[in-house]
């Protein structure tokens, strides 16, 4: 399986470092060092798979080879501080082929460093232990077209949040300082002869080389250069190991660490799968109740239609047949065990009368008593007794 890995990194005379020496280091070449007059002789390292040097189209032929190349560069950037390379480390996909390999690394170096204008000496190592990986030495300073170095930092205008000049001010007449044959006086300030220091850049590098990655992996191997935190994985990022810690191989601190690491990925994997599992049987049970409340709040608004219409015509015409009731489904059987309970309330409490029933009753009361008083009246006009 693919692993992301990309390093950044300076090569500078205030850590005591050579970029002859580290060139020859990482090619396993030969390389005199021009300044001290020492030879470093890597050419019995054992990994060395490949090696290559791009220039861009300004830099001189000659920088094509190495020792020419990093001399250059030692004797132009001669202050004690001064950085002589920045270095790109990189793990390769191990199910590549090495020619796929060998064109992946140049196309991402072409189009990320070289078209940019940097010189970059690369090579790969492999030691066939399952860790191929590159070393990308970069130039700090760029080339002008004559073929000679350009400066690292270049005086230009300071300008305004409009984009104007901003001007010398006398502090005496509070007007425009005018320099030598009249002319206006303008801030200047110093800025980087290139974007190459941009911290922005890293980002960039990153998800290039894993995009260049993907275009040669399998859909289940390709790689992500953001963190697991960033992409929203619950996992433990392992460590980087070396090629020393994989020699000691379970010996190494670093190797036994990874192993536990990985061990707790796969009980972490496990439990994601199980709380995943878990969230969509809850979204589809979430699901159905929505369903069956929708279809409940039909059912009732169809059946109130229902209702409204046969009152409608009761009141307007002759009865009706009522309409033909939809096809049984849950949402009535729901509502018909709602009424079932409902009437079954209704049976075991004592039945109240209505007021229509308080209405008759009265009625026939007030019948009654009218009877009887005209049956009494005629029975006093027959000469009956009086009452």
């Amino acid at each position: 399986m693919a692993i992301y890995h990309l390093s950044l990194k300076t090569i500078s005379r205030s850590k005591g470092q050579s970029a002859v020496a580290s060139s020859a280091y990482r090619s396993g070449s030969k390389l005199k060092d021009r300044e001290t007059g020492e030879t470093k002789d890597f050419t019995k390292k054992h990994g060395v798979a490949y090696s290559e040097i791009q220039l861009p189209t300004q830099a001189p032929a000659k920088y094509k080879g190495r020792e020419e190349l990093w001399n250059a560069v030692e004797e132009k950037e001669s202050k004690s501080n001064s950085q002589l390379a920045r270095e790109v480390e990189l793990a390769l996909p191990a199910e590549l082929e090495r020619p796929t390999q060998i064109k992946l690394v140049h196309d991402y170096v072409q189009t990320n460093f070289v078209d940019r204008g940097m010189c970059a000496d690369w090579s790969i190592h492999d030691k066939e232990d399952g860790n191929p990986h590159a070393h990308i030495m970069l130039t700090t300073r760029a080339i002008k077209k004559n073929g000679t170095w350009a400066p690292k930092q270049k005086s230009t205008y300071l300008l305004d949040e409009n984009g104007a000049k901003v001007p010398q001010i006398d502090p005496k007449t509070g007007q425009q300082k005018i320099g030598a044959r009249g002319r206006k006086m303008w801030q200047r300030t110093t800025e980087s002869y290139t974007d190459w220091n941009d911290r922005n850049n890293a980002e960039i590098w990153r998800k290039s080389w894993a995009e260049s990655c993907n275009q040669y992996l399998a859909p289940e191997n390709k790689i992500d250069h953001r963190s697991y935190e960033r992409q929203g994985v619950e996992q433990i990022p392992t460590i980087h190991e070396g090629y020393v810690a994989r020699e000691m191989g379970d010996r190494s601190e670093r190797v036994q660490t990874n192993i536990d690491i990985k061990a707790s990925n796969r009980e972490l994997s496990g439990l994601s799968a199980t709380i995943a599992k878990i969230q969509e049987e809850a979204r589809k049970l979430f699901r159905q109740i929505a369903e069956l409340t929708e279809l409940i709040r039909k059912r009732a608004q169809e059946k109130a239609e229902a209702k409204r219409q046969v009152e409608q015509l009761a009141q307007t015409g002759p009865a009706q047949p009522e309409p033909a009731e939809p096809t049984p489904n849950v949402a009535d059987n729901f509502l018909k065990k709602l009424n079932a309970d409902k009437a079954k309330q209704a049976k075991s409490a004592p039945p109240e009368e209505s007021v229509a029933g308080d209405f008759l009753k009265k009625l026939h009361s007030d019948r009654s008593k009218r009877q009887d008083h005209k049956y009494r009246e005629r029975t006093h006009d027959q000469g009956g007794p009086k009452l």
